[in-house]
């Protein structure tokens, strides 16, 4: 069995080790890694003090984390709230953005994990001074400390798409914390006739629109590869398992039936490995059908994760339930993937029945 890396070069090679020497960190609360790599500005432009890079970029990261089944909010911090902030206005943007890259400023969406992001939680009502914030957001990633937040609302009256950037002290503590099912800190948090002033609306109607799906379209991209990457390393350590573990005084890889399912597994990866490189390719032609591209990719890779991760469960037998074997914990994160940004029955819906959340708004990659 092949597997090479789906995305080479230097920035995976330093993902790779990065998260080769922290496999044991379940926490980094005290510290941010992401900005210390400098990875929060891989797509920030260059001219607001970013790297200018490409989600492929990105991807290698993403790719190198994956392997080791290290979690980081790369996807969140990375790539969803950079590119919310790029529907500011330019000037807006552009001092943002910038702060992101020295250091100054840290942050991240307040958005459910569970849900696209044009699935709304927040209700915006206008106010003479500002706008009045109500909603309850469930599963907010808070796996590394932000100074501020990115909260997509719904402008009441109007129905248009409203991103808000509000100061962290500004919002209310969680109702709850907890651990996900692949060991993030997820938090949820009520927001009751918060008031923010005009100036904290950054972005809205079209505008906004447009940034809420462009970020939704990375943000799926994203997972998809910690999902392909996850599952070669799941594969990887199911095979070294089988040629290790002995049984009837042989070893589990000399059983028929246990290398036919893991063949299976095996081409089942090589079919999520294609998906991901053809939706690569039509994000980066900005093809008319990359949003409809992107939800029949996260319906087929949701399955397969799901249909690996209990195979390889089952084949390491009572080992397959211990967090301490990496197989178990990438198992975990393929699992908890097809919740991300919306379950695969979510985008089976919207296949079958297409509706834009708001008016006139297109949801493919606008250039």
């Amino acid at each position: 069995m092949s597997f090479t890396p789906l995305f080479p070069g230097m920035l995976l090679d330093a993902a790779d080790r990065f998260a080769q020497d922290h496999a044991a960190t379940q926490d980094f609360a005290e510290t941010d890694p992401i900005r210390e790599m400098g990875w929060a500005c891989t797509v920030v432009p260059e001219e607001s003090g970013g790297v200018g890079g490409t989600l492929a970029d990105l991807a290698s990261i993403v790719e190198g984390l994956a392997t080791h089944g290290l979690h980081l909010p790369v996807v969140e911090t990375c790539a969803v709230a950079p590119i919310l902030l790029q529907g500011a206005a330019p000037e807006a943007s552009a001092r943002w953005l910038e702060a992101v890259c020295e250091g100054s400023a840290k942050i991240a969406p307040l958005t459910a994990l569970s849900a696209s992001l044009d699935d709304i939680a927040v209700q915006a009502k206008q106010l003479d001074i500002g706008c009045e914030l109500t909603g309850v957001v469930q599963g907010v990633d808070v796996s590394l400390a932000a100074t501020h937040y990115l909260v997509p609302a719904v402008l009441q009256g109007t129905g248009e798409a409203a991103i808000f950037l509000v100061d962290k002290e500004r919002i209310p503590a969680p109702t709850t914390t907890y651990r996900t099912m692949e060991g993030r800190r997820g938090a949820d948090f009520r927001l009751e006739h918060l008031t923010e002033p005009a100036l904290a609306c950054i972005a809205r109607g079209a505008e906004a629109q447009r940034a809420l799906v462009q970020a939704d379209n990375a943000a799926l991209l994203l997972t998809a590869t910690d999902t392909v990457a996850a599952l070669a390393t799941l594969i990887q350590q199911t095979v070294n398992h089988l040629k290790e573990r002995r049984q009837f005084g042989v070893t589990l890889s000399s059983f028929q039936v246990l290398r036919h399912r893991t063949a299976d597994m095996y081409v089942r990866y090589l079919g999520a490995k294609g998906l991901l490189m053809h939706a690569f390719q039509e994000y980066d032609s900005d093809a008319a059908d990359l949003r409809r591209t992107l939800r029949l990719m996260k319906v087929a890779l949701a399955e397969t994760a799901r249909t690996c991760a209990e195979s390889a469960i089952q084949m390491h037998g009572g080992m397959g339930v211990s967090e301490e074997v990496l197989a178990t914990r990438l198992a975990q994160r393929l699992l908890a993937s097809e919740f991300r940004y919306g379950d695969r029955l979510t985008h089976a819906a919207r296949l079958l029945a297409p509706q834009p959340t708001f008016p006139g708004v297109h949801y493919e990659r606008q250039p």
